[in-house]
This record gives structure tokens, C-alpha cells and sequence, in this order.
């Protein structure tokens, strides 16, 4: 990992969809603002994400590179309060969400069709 500790903001893209027909739904009221998405308590650095990572998946290695460093030196730490004022909650958890990852990764790697 390229400077591991800079925050990142997560969610499932189901959820993305859901935030959209939500904003569609509640035009009126949303419309002319902007709105963050993100799950609240996802706020974690890149070496977090990675040790949620490898609760799931224990023989999963990561190590910090001593060499080169991430072009974005942003932290991107997400207040959803905006969006959660208007009724909207995500519906998917990280942690769901890498073992939903996990699964999808296995059933490439078992498929016959699989170049990888």
C-alpha cells in the first residue's frame, strides 16, 4: 500500500443505485444541493480497509510500500448528514460487502471460463 494511512470513504454500488432513485423521489426537496454518499462508519484509512480485509480473509497479506507514494493526498473523509436528513440509510454494510467481494473473486478464479 502506497501511504496507507489517508482516509478513504466507502459504499456498495447497490447502494449508489438506491441514493439515485432516492434523489429521484425526493427531487424536490433534494433538488440544487449537494449531497456526500458514503457509509458513516466507513471513514478508514487504506491499511484499515485493509485489516477488515483480512478479518474475513486470514491468509490475506498487505504490507506498506517503502517506495513511490499516492498521487492523491486527500483524505476523503465523508459526513453523510445531508443525505441521511433527507431519509436515506444504505442498506449494505462494509463488511457485507467484502464478503460479498470475497465470494465473487472465488467464483471467477473457479470458473472455466477464467483467464485469471
Amino acid at each position: 500500500l502506497f501511504e496507507p494511512h489517508f482516509k478513504r470513504n466507502f459504499i456498495h454500488i447497490r447502494d449508489v443505485a438506491r441514493a439515485f432513485l432516492h434523489g429521484i423521489a425526493q427531487f424536490e426537496t433534494m433538488r440544487d444541493r449537494p449531497y456526500n454518499l458514503g457509509l458513516s462508519d466507513a471513514n478508514l484509512s487504506k491499511w484499515e480497509l485493509c485489516e477488515r480485509i483480512q478479518a474475513q480473509l486470514p491468509d490475506f497479506a498487505f504490507l506498506e510500500a517503502p517506495i513511490g507514494e499516492d498521487p492523491d493526498k486527500r483524505d476523503y473523509i465523508v459526513s453523510n448528514a445531508r443525505i441521511e436528513g433527507t431519509g436515506f440509510r444504505p442498506a449494505y454494510h462494509l463488511d457485507a460487502g467484502i464478503a460479498e467481494l470475497i465470494k465473487g473473486y472465488r467464483m471467477l478464479r473457479n470458473s472455466r471460463y477464467s483467464n485469471v
